[in-house]
């Protein structure tokens, strides 16, 4: 017993003296409505744009002092981990910078990166997103308590509130109380082959948009939840898809109002489950031009111009 008691003590030791390797700092930057980009973004001496906190280097964090427009027309570029939160109570504005995206993501490397308290405006013009995914490795992009409206409004060929491309390996977007309307399409999750897009959806609101609400398309994989949200008053179907693989399910949710489709798949390999979701007042309910669209049997689908069919039920377990 000494021994093992010697022994452990030994070991004990030994860690305390064993040299490891200092952890890379985050830097926190501030930014206030009166701040200067010339400043140290300290939170005494705050920049005044994102952009601007991002170029002092290193920025693992970027909080906001106060409520104010902190795009300045410049696209937010970023290509690592990183937050941009500006706190509950206050909102951080970012508008349109001519034909780009308000946030540019293109990393090469894993990344967590989370968006909270932000209003992102395009102002309706065309080729522009909210947040695009230019390049997005394996990683996590997290979308909380912000509102995307006005992004190439009328034109529902390009330009989404969020676009969603995962370039390598399996990428996770989780998009929480979040507000996405009057652009041409909603979201827009589209991996490249043999990819995956894994989409958490919670407490969205997906309308007023031009096209489609919620669009699932590329050759790679989509699966996912979208539960406690609405997708409504679209212009195309609330929710499309044409991935080469789907497994989503949708529940406790409303699709309503929408001028095409509420639900539509359009591919072999779509699976789509619907559960404990109203399906009302679209141009038609549900529809399959492929692929698997069930419902789970306690739906409410009514008061739409043609409600369709569901392709089977299935009992909930």
């Amino acid at each position: 017993m000494r021994k093992l008691v010697l022994l452990c003590a030994s070991l004990c030791a030994m860690a305390f003296v064993v040299p490891t390797s200092p952890a890379h700092a985050q830097v926190r930057y501030w930014v206030a409505n009166y701040g200067q980009d010339s400043n140290n973004c300290s939170e005494t001496s705050p920049c005044a744009t994102f952009a601007g906190a991002i170029a002092k280097g290193g920025a693992g964090e970027i909080d906001c002092l106060s409520s104010g427009d902190y795009g300045a027309l410049n696209t937010v570029s970023i290509t690592g981990p990183i937050t941009i939160d500006c706190g509950t109570g206050n909102i951080g504005t970012m508008e349109l910078n001519g034909g780009t995206s308000v946030i540019n993501i293109n990393t090469t490397n894993p990344a967590t990166i989370v968006l909270r308290h932000l209003s992102l405006n395009g102002y309706g013009s065309t080729g522009t997103s909210g947040i695009n995914t230019q390049n997005f490795a394996s990683g996590t992009l997290i979308i909380e308590d912000c509102v995307i409206q006005g992004f190439n409004v009328g034109n529902h060929t390009n330009g989404n509130g969020i676009s969603f491309t995962p370039s390598s390996g399996r990428g996770l977007l989780q998009v929480a109380n979040t507000l996405i309307s009057g652009n041409s399409t909603g979201i827009l999750v589209s991996p490249s082959s043999g990819q995956i897009a894994s989409v958490t959806l919670n407490h969205v609101e997906i309308t007023a948009n031009a096209g489609e609400g919620f669009t699932m398309i590329g050759a790679g994989v989509v699966a996912g939840t979208m539960s406690k949200s609405i997708i409504g008053e679209n212009g195309g179907s609330g929710v499309f898809a044409l991935s080469s693989q789907v497994y989503f399910t949708i529940k406790d949710s409303s699709i309503v109002d929408n001028l095409s489709y509420g639900i539509l798949t359009g591919a072999p390999g779509v699976n789509i489950g619907v559960a404990a979701t109203t399906i009302s007042g679209n141009g038609t309910g549900v529809g399959s031009g492929g692929g698997s669209l069930f419902s789970f049997g306690n739906n409410d689908m009514s008061a739409n111009a043609t409600n369709g069919t569901f392709t089977s039920t299935t009992a909930l377990q």
